[in-house]
């Protein structure tokens, strides 16, 4: 029988019920199977955590020493993977068509299938390994407790922060709005595939993340900043304020919204900076940016050069 491989579309003779590419290693069963999962490849966990953590910027030097685990526990959670095909038209402002853009996507996409595991919304699953689950596992078997419309409903609104920041990437719009021109989804199949959840402590905090464990990546991890980083930011803001404090003096005779306006621009600049003075966890993600540290990687660079705009803005 001539098969073609549905994960790398290479043709073969084979025969049987239960077939293997010889080019790619999918596994394939020649029938309606739709349930896959992938081998367990990495046994120790901790290891890739702690180096991703020692990658990011505001951690701690000490993070992989001193740092304790507390919980280790092997889950197969269950991801609907999806085929999508979206188009949209987005715009800036109010709608008119010297203000639109054409964006498109093509790709497939994973949800969750279980709450709880938000932070693994999209995670891009390998392409090899992949094959159909016969239903044992070394870990704890995550119950599916999403349906395949509730699943399409959350990847609907991710396909559309998606077309938007395709939009505010190729436009260089700030805030864009987006109208769904046609949206085209296929369940691929459902996969249950393993997650190593971790807990750790460091100093009086715990943090939690999350590590592949078919190859290692770390979908999300919880990080300690370092003491010191912190008191740089707090240091930089606190300039940033007397900055405008002076500067409010200084134009003081000119009148006083003069003072008004250099300490709201001192408040604005700094704010940056003191935010992350005073946050000791940061987050990360080793396949996306996550917003809420994104301006976490040059805190230095960053303060300095919004001095540097708010002397020029003044003076």
């Amino acid at each position: 029988m001539r098969v073609r491989c549905p994960n790398c579309g290479a043709e073969f003779e084979a025969d049987g019920n239960f077939v293997t590419c010889p080019y790619c290693g999918f596994q394939i069963q020649l029938g309606e199977a739709k349930t896959f999962t992938y081998p367990l490849r990495v046994e120790d966990p901790w290891k890739p955590l702690v180096s991703f953590i020692r990658l990011q910027r505001l951690s701690p030097n000490d993070v992989e020493w001193n740092a304790q685990l507390i919980e280790r526990e092997l889950l197969y959670v269950p991801f609907y993977v999806f085929f999508v095909k979206a188009t949209g038209m987005t715009y800036t402002g109010t709608f008119s068509p010297e203000g639109a853009g054409n964006v498109e996507f093509f790709n497939y996409l994973t949800v969750p299938a279980a709450g709880g595991f938000n932070e693994l919304m999209n995670y891009p699953l390998p392409t090899r390994g992949r094959k159909y689950f016969d239903g044992r596992v070394n870990g704890k078997l995550v119950e599916k407790t999403l349906s395949e419309n509730e699943a399409e409903e959350k990847l609907r609104r991710a396909v559309g922060e998606i077309l938007k920041g395709e939009a505010r990437h190729y436009f260089h719009w700030g805030r864009v709005g987006l109208d769904e021109t046609s949206f085209e989804v296929a369940l691929d199949g459902l996969v249950y595939y393993p997650i190593w959840r971790l807990r750790y402590r460091y100093g009086f905090l715990t943090h939690r993340a999350y590590v592949d464990g078919a190859d290692g990546r770390v979908p999300y991890a919880e990080f300690p900043v370092a003491l010191p980083k912190r008191f740089v930011n707090f240091t930089l803001g606190s300039l940033l304020l007397a900055s405008g404090f002076f500067l409010g003096r200084m134009l003081f005779p000119h009148g006083f919204t003069s003072i008004i306006g250099s300490m709201g621009a001192a408040v604005a600049a700094s704010f940056p900076s003191l935010r992350r003075a005073f946050t000791p966890r940061g987050r990360a993600s080793e396949h996306r940016l996550l917003a809420e540290i994104a301006d976490d990687y040059a805190p230095e660079e960053e303060a300095f050069g919004a001095v540097m705009r708010f002397w020029k803005a003044h003076l």
